[in-house]
């Protein structure tokens, strides 16, 4: 089967939508498929990228687009829409005329659009997958008047062949917009269990990156007021002197972690790691924190770290609470001080996070292997 995967963000753009794409794309070409990956150069990380890949079974056509503009437009809807839209709309019929695809596989709400627009004129099947939770009954205010965004949104799921959606509370909400319930399939991410694996003790981990005698909080994520970040580092400056808290990622915020080391706070920064890089700083940890003050899609980062035999302490909400449960770690409201208050717990209960540790990557091996690819390629016929 010839596949066109339609995304605005894609490798080695950083992120758990990119990460997971590449997943996808390695597990169909496993499984025999040809895929074309139409996207944009990165939009947000500063890497250098190839416009065009070819392998044995798989193209990449990265259009070059103006860097720079995702993270000021993120909250301005109409204008990001427009930002975009432009070039992978003018470059899909091209694509759909040379590689002739038997199925679109689209990835959020523009890429999406584009590809019920072409897929509607060419006569091709269209599965679109929503990654995030978009809140279409409490849009923003500038679109609320006339339904703007639920329409947009209504008229995408409506003329999607399928539309997969990675939670329950996700499937809810396009549901309540009033799409077809039959047409919606909820799927979960999976994970590389043989990169993401218990590796060695906590102590042999830590030893190899020298964070010994320490007790070591991570955080993985985009540096952006949705991920927590803020939250996290207003913790930091009241918990013990012994916890550290360690940094990977990029983003907007990187300069307030960069102030946090500079005021002399146990905060370690190490920007953005490679993938192959994550499965030893994971195992060197001895919690993982997702403080998302947004309504999480999943958080990809919480698979990694239970694979790994780390425990977590997530935000309780969003679809967070269907990615995992209180045997392997703590589900809260995020605030500093309660942050500092679960870490401090799991720092004088070594017996309760040694236990929800050894649950944690059972509870993986569960639920996150690759057969979760079944119900997308079930999907694209």
């Amino acid at each position: 089967m010839k596949i066109l995967q339609l995304t605005a963000h894609f490798n080695p753009n950083v992120g758990g939508v990119e990460t997971h794409l590449n997943d996808l794309v390695k597990e169909l070409i496993n499984k025999g498929h040809e895929v074309f990956v139409l996207t944009y150069k990165p939009l947000t990380a500063k890497v250098v990228a190839k416009i065009y890949e070819k392998d044995d079974r798989l193209d990449i056509l990265r259009l070059p687009w103006f860097p720079g503009l995702f993270y000021k437009l993120v909250n301005k809807p109409i204008l990001e829409f427009l930002y975009l839209v432009p070039g992978l709309f003018i470059a899909t019929p091209l694509v759909l005329l040379i590689k002739q695809p038997d199925v679109v596989h689209s990835h959020g709400l523009v890429a999406g659009f584009i590809a019920v627009f072409w897929g509607k004129i060419f006569k091709i099947r269209v599965v679109t997958t929503t990654h995030s939770i978009y809140h279409f009954l409490s849009e923003p205010k500038a679109l609320r008047a006339g339904g703007l965004y639920r329409n947009f949104a209504k008229w995408i799921f409506d003329n999607a062949d399928v539309v997969l959606t990675l939670s329950k509370q996700s499937k809810k909400e396009i549901v309540e917009l009033g799409v077809e319930e039959k047409k919606i399939v909820v799927f979960t991410y999976w994970i590389d269990l043989k990169k993401f694996n218990v590796i060695s003790n906590k102590k042999q981990a830590k030893r190899k990156l020298g964070w010994e005698r320490k007790f070591v909080v991570l955080f993985v994520g985009r540096l952006v007021v949705e991920k927590g970040i803020l939250q996290l580092l207003e913790a930091v400056k009241v918990w013990n002197k012994n916890f550290y808290v360690i940094v990977c990622g990029v983003g907007p915020l990187g300069e307030k972690v960069r102030e946090s080391v500079d005021s002399g706070l146990n905060v370690m920064y190490l920007g953005n790691i490679e993938q192959d890089e994550l499965p030893k700083i994971y195992n060197a940890a001895d919690v993982t924190i997702v403080p998302s003050i947004h309504e999480e899609g999943f958080g990809r980062v919480i698979l990694e770290s239970l694979a790994c035999g780390t425990p977590v302490i997530a935000a309780n909400r969003g679809a967070i609470p269907e990615a995992m449960d209180e045997s392997v770690g703590r589900l809260i409201r995020i605030t500093p001080e309660n942050i500092k208050k679960e870490v401090e717990y799991f720092y004088k209960n070594p017996d309760k996070l040694g236990k929800l540790s050894k649950n944690a990557r059972k509870f993986a091996e569960k639920r996150y292997s690759e057969r979760n690819i079944e119900l997308i390629v079930r999907s694209y016929s």
